[in-house]
This record gives structure tokens, C-alpha cells and sequence, in this order.
């Protein structure tokens, strides 16, 4: 499952500035934790043990993660990990509550709109102050979709669809 998503190389040892997808990132990134690399969908890259992360060291740091892993060593490296995503075993992770679920766990969900049908798939989440955005890929575009109670009507994980209420021009480019 996903667990973060690069953002940046930070210093000159090959650290990451990680956005957490997680509700535990202290337990996911803490020294000795194996994480895995992988794409927007949870699917780890290429072979698992070529795939295969082991954290040297991470920490909070402003609104993101600080971490290190021992296969990566400088900061040109670091820097080519920009936008990927990195996985955890399910089995490591805390289950979320009934009425919760991970971030990461949006990515890549079907978007309907009530009575409408379906208009699209997840593409991205950020974290603003305001809340959760969703980056919903279209076919005309990648609108931004808050995550908001008026907006939201609910999810059908079964499903693995999000659907909203029909708002005119709420997916408007």
C-alpha cells in the first residue's frame, strides 16, 4: 500500500522530503522499516528485493517526512525519486477506522457524479490547509475537487468509487 510520495532531495546525503499517505508514519518511517518503491497505483517497481527500501533514518519535518535510506547515498540520486511513490506491507500498517481510510487508498478511484455517471478517476491527493484535494483526470482536463461534505456524497469502497453531487461547474478546468 502506499505510504508516501516523494516531494524533493533534501541535503547532500540523498535524504527525501516525504509526503506522508499514511496516518502512522512514525511507525512506517522509523529506522529499520523496509519500505518499497513504487507507482501512483501500489504496485511495487520492477523485482520486490530490487524494489526493496531500508530506512536509515526518518523524522518529521515541517508538514513532511525526513528520510533516509541506506540505497540511496547522494543527492543527485535523491533527486531522480521526485514524484514516485513509495509502498509499505499492508501487514505493517494499523487498520483504519470504519468511518476512515488512507489517502493513498483514493488514488486511482472511480469519480461519478450522482445521477450523471462516471467522470473520471483520482489522479493525485493533497493536503492544503483547508483540507484534502482531490486531482480528478477527465476527459477534458484535471480539475481540483475539495473534500468536503457538500461536495462528497460518499464513497463505495466495493466499488472503489467516489461520488459527488451534481454541482455545476465543480469539474470545470
Amino acid at each position: 500500500m502506499i505510504v508516501g510520495k516523494v516531494r524533493r532531495a533534501h541535503g547532500v546525503r540523498g535524504a527525501w522530503a516525504v509526503e506522508s499517505l499514511s496516518a502512522a508514519p512514525d511507525v512506517i518511517f522509523t529506522s529499520g522499516a523496509v519500505i518499497y518503491a513504487g507507482d501512483r497505483k501500489g504496485e511495487i517497481s520492477g523485482d520486490a528485493t530490487a524494489s526493496m527500501l531500508h530506512i536509515e533514518d526518518g523524522r518529521p519535518m515541517n508538514k513532511d517526512w525526513l528520510v533516509r535510506v541506506t540505497e540511496v547515498t547522494d543527492r543527485d540520486v535523491a533527486e531522480t525519486w521526485r514524484g514516485r511513490y513509495l509502498l509499505a506491507d499492508t501487514a505493517d500498517m494499523p487498520e483504519p477506522d470504519d468511518d476512515e481510510m488512507y489517502i493513498f487508498a483514493l488514488i486511482g478511484m472511480q469519480v461519478e457524479v450522482d445521477g450523471q455517471g462516471h467522470v473520471g478517476e483520482v489522479r493525485d491527493v493533497y493536503e492544503a490547509p483547508q483540507g484534502l484535494i482531490l486531482e480528478v483526470e477527465t476527459a477534458t482536463g484535471r480539475p481540483l475537487v475539495p473534500w468536503r461534505p457538500e461536495i462528497v456524497e460518499r464513497v463505495d469502497e466495493e466499488r472503489n468509487t467516489i461520488v459527488l453531487k451534481p454541482l455545476d461547474g465543480l469539474l470545470d478546468d
